[in-house]
């Protein structure tokens, strides 16, 4: 082998020693190796062999420098309107810099609140995600508005003792509308209720030759027929106007906006007006009396738009409506039925008894009556 070809193998050995080098460096340079630290052994007994040093590497963990605070998070999603429990609640360490000052850090301030709007599980809790009094959040920042749905839409509906559970629902509870309608006939061509009413121009002829005209009118008119004598005769309705059909709709999980009319809670305070020094000061009465509320006789209920607008429709041509209050949280959309004579018959098992002869009546005669008749009798 000549000594030009030998030093070219060793130039490329070294070479590729150095090319070898350099890739080990650049590849161990971004991850640094964590640090081996040698704890020495305890000292063993007199007489013994001295324990060989122990190498230990440390975990990584949080920099103690840096301050957590402990907040308050949701164990669920939890709907709109939910009243928080400790079952819901749980707490979780963040990072100071990032805790605002509304967060809530102790589960005891969260427990009885609701929630404004749909919480997440996980989410970190603030005073402006949970509120004590739906009413004064909705009033006191944005109005009733804040507290309907998304998607949905609030109307003003009549509400009165009866229908409205004895004045028993409140904003932010949730509601079943009651729908009652009736159907009646009416006349296909004049589209005005049955029945009709029929006149009747009569011409009579009298015994000179003379002609008498009568106008006859039959209110309601009903048909004529051949009885059995053979007689032609008018067989009208016995009831005036024709008996209507009931037809009964629910629309469901409507939510309660508001209950009478709107009034901010927080009234505006008039200016206290300057004493004059001159003057006497006067004898301080006692307190005013407080004036006792009338019922209230409306509320906002919100629903989706198509459901407001049947709502709607209701009001306008009369139908009667009827609340019926939910549980708290019971949102769930059920399965109803068309209530009517033949639901009735169908569900409960009734058979129509057979025309009889013979009807039962009671006596309309009160005990009170009774009692003045004994006292007049001789």
């Amino acid at each position: 082998m000549s000594g030009r070809r030998l030093i070219a193998i060793l130039v490329g050995v070294v070479g590729l020693i150095i090319l070898a080098v350099v890739v080990v460096v650049v590849i161990l340079q971004p991850g640094q190796q964590p640090e081996t630290v040698f704890v020495p052994a305890e000292p063993a007994e007199v007489g013994g062999t001295p324990a060989p040093e122990v190498a230990v590497t440390p975990s990584p963990t949080i920099d103690p420098n840096v301050r957590m605070v402990e907040v308050v998070v949701s164990l669920q999603t939890v709907p709109r309107g939910w009243q928080m429990t400790e079952a819901e609640l749980t707490t979780d360490n963040r990072l100071a810099s990032e805790v605002g000052t509304d967060v809530i850090t102790s589960i005891e301030d969260a427990i009885g609140l609701y929630a404004r709007n749909d919480i997440f599980q996980g989410e970190t809790l603030t005073t402006e995600s949970l509120v004590r009094d739906p009413r004064f959040v909705g009033t006191e920042n944005y109005g009733p508005s804040s507290l309907i749905p998304a998607g949905w839409v609030a109307m003003a509906v009549p509400m009165d003792r009866l229908n409205s559970v004895a004045y028993g629902f409140a904003p932010g509870d949730s509601v079943d509308i009651m729908l009652s309608f009736t159907l009646n006939p009416v006349d296909q061509d004049f589209q005005t209720l049955l029945f009709n009413s029929a006149t009747f121009y009569l011409q009579q002829e009298g015994e000179e030759g003379t002609t008498t005209s009568n106008i006859f009118v039959i209110d309601p008119y009903g048909r004529f027929e051949t009885i059995a004598t053979g007689d032609l005769a008018h067989i009208g309705p016995s009831e005036d106007p024709q008996r209507p059909i009931p037809v009964s709709i629910i629309l469901q999980n409507a939510r309660v906006i508001e209950v009478g009319t709107y009034e901010p809670s927080v009234p505006a305070i008039p200016p206290t007006p300057t004493p004059d020094p001159n003057e006497p000061t006067p004898t301080p009465g006692g307190p005013p009396p407080t004036p006792t509320p009338p019922p209230p006789d409306v509320t906002l209920l919100a629903l989706p738009p198509q459901q407001q607008l049947f709502l709607k429709y209701a009001l306008e041509t009369n139908g009667d409506i009827d609340f019926a209050l939910r549980s708290v949280g019971d949102g769930q959309l059920y399965t109803v039925q068309q209530v009517d004579i033949n639901y009735l018959l169908q569900q409960f098992g009734i058979n129509v008894p057979p025309n009889t002869v013979f009807s039962i009546g009671g006596l309309s005669t009160t005990s009170a009556e009774v009692e003045q008749q004994a006292e007049e009798a001789p």
